[in-house]
């Protein structure tokens, strides 16, 4: 899991970024190995986040090691930030929708983030465009999805190639004229928030006075 204090403002303010969690009743912060937990006095709004990978912004308290939360929002997991390659499925995708794969891949090679391959099994993400919600069931459904398909939302998925697990997803409803400039906003959207979490990676400050104990619960990001 990721864990990370970033930025100190005047005020005392720092943003941190890791997994919720519960030890006991409790929502706590926790770092990759479990050694290390900041307690969160917003309980009720970090409930919702338990298991997720997340990022806090407030103030800590140095000497009970807690933080004062002033806003708890979804972060990008790991296994996005450092990915290197991605495979394009577009999900039963007739008509106006057979335009993703190739506004994706436009959109990619502009970005010059990532490889594109043409093989799934040997690609970190899978980045799955469609006009229904993921259903969660990438690596376990043979074959295309069987829901009915009305080309009025445009869906991205970012999956996980050998769970199937959804890291990543956003939609746009711009109807099937759209289609094309809908994954390109998506894709940008991605970028926007992938390059923005690496930029505050790298000012990133030790973190210190931390309180320890056990946690539970694997990060994830919020479907």
């Amino acid at each position: 899991m990721l864990f990370s204090a970033l930025s100190l403002f005047a005020q005392g303010e720092q943003i941190f970024r890791g997994a919720c969690a519960k030890v006991g009743s409790k929502v706590v912060l926790n770092d990759a190995g479990g050694k290390a937990t900041y307690e969160l006095d917003q309980q009720k709004k970090a409930k919702r986040y338990v298991g997720y990978y997340v990022v806090v912004t407030g103030s800590l308290d140095q000497a009970t090691g807690m933080i004062h939360v002033d806003s708890i929002v979804p972060a990008l997991t790991p296994k996005i930030t450092q990915a290197k390659s991605v495979f394009i499925y577009c999900d039963a995708c007739p008509r106006g929708m057979a335009k993703a794969k190739p506004a994706a891949l436009d959109a990619l090679l502009d970005w010059n983030r990532f490889a594109v391959l043409s093989n799934p099994s040997n690609a970190d993400l899978v980045f799955i465009f469609s006009a229904n919600p993921y259903a969660g069931d990438y690596v376990t459904r043979d074959g295309p999805d069987p829901r009915p398909v009305n080309v009025d939302i445009t869906y991205m998925n970012v999956v996980d190639p050998q769970t199937g697990q959804n890291l990543w997803g956003s939609s746009r409803q711009w109807g099937s004229l759209f289609v094309a400039k809908a994954t390109r906003d998506l894709i940008r959207e991605l970028r926007v928030q992938l390059e923005e979490q690496s930029s505050g990676a790298q000012k990133s400050l030790p973190a210190k006075n931390r309180s320890h104990g056990t946690s539970s619960g694997v990060g994830k990001f919020p479907p």
